[in-house]
């Protein structure tokens, strides 16, 4: 059966409902066979990860101990890797001779979020919050990547929590023909 994954990013300021509903999301999907990949970042980033055990998600740092995250779910690009994930957010960004080089490898990070740690391995869905659905800061360039790439974005800044869920459950049910709906 096919490995579900699902990047879970947002605002550092995402508001507290959409936290809870997020953490609830995740733990829902974690239910359901969902992988998830976040970032370790403040806000939505924490919130995803508060839903999901350990052995169901990946979390990209930008550098080893990122926020104090740390264990057998966090990973840290290589030096290869990087350079392709630096190589696929500048080809996006709008003013990356503007980015500092901890920015750039926050937006390096984000890439890996949506791409996997090789950078061949899309997820299959993006769940998000920007407010009103916005392309700004490093979740913008997520949502860039995810609509560069063909990936679904879900943006709860613009959608209910259950209707993500329910595209959710389309896409599970698309990527796995033979798997049941509860």
């Amino acid at each position: 059966m096919t490995q579900l994954v699902y990047a879970g990013i947002g605002s550092r300021a995402t508001p507290p409902s959409v936290l809870e509903a997020m953490t609830t999301m995740a733990a829902w999907l974690a239910r359901r066979g969902w992988h998830l990949h976040s970032g370790g970042a403040a806000g939505a980033d924490s919130a995803f990860a508060a839903g999901v055990p350990a052995q169901r998600r990946t979390l990209f740092l930008p550098w080893p101990g990122y926020r104090g995250n740390a264990g057998p779910d966090c990973r840290t690009l290589s030096a290869e890797r990087a350079a392709r994930c630096l190589a696929i957010a500048a080809a996006l960004h709008p003013a990356w001779h503007r980015c500092s080089p901890a920015a750039r490898k926050l937006h390096a990070r984000n890439a890996a979020i949506l791409l996997g740690q090789d950078a061949d391995t899309p997820v299959h869905a993006v769940v998000a919050f920007t407010p009103e659905g916005a392309l700004t800061g490093g979740t913008g360039m997520g949502i860039r990547i995810a609509h560069d790439r063909g990936i679904p974005v879900l943006n709860l800044g613009a959608m209910h929590p259950r209707a993500a869920c329910e595209r959710l459950e389309e896409i599970r049910a698309a990527a796995s023909p033979g798997t049941r709906r509860a």
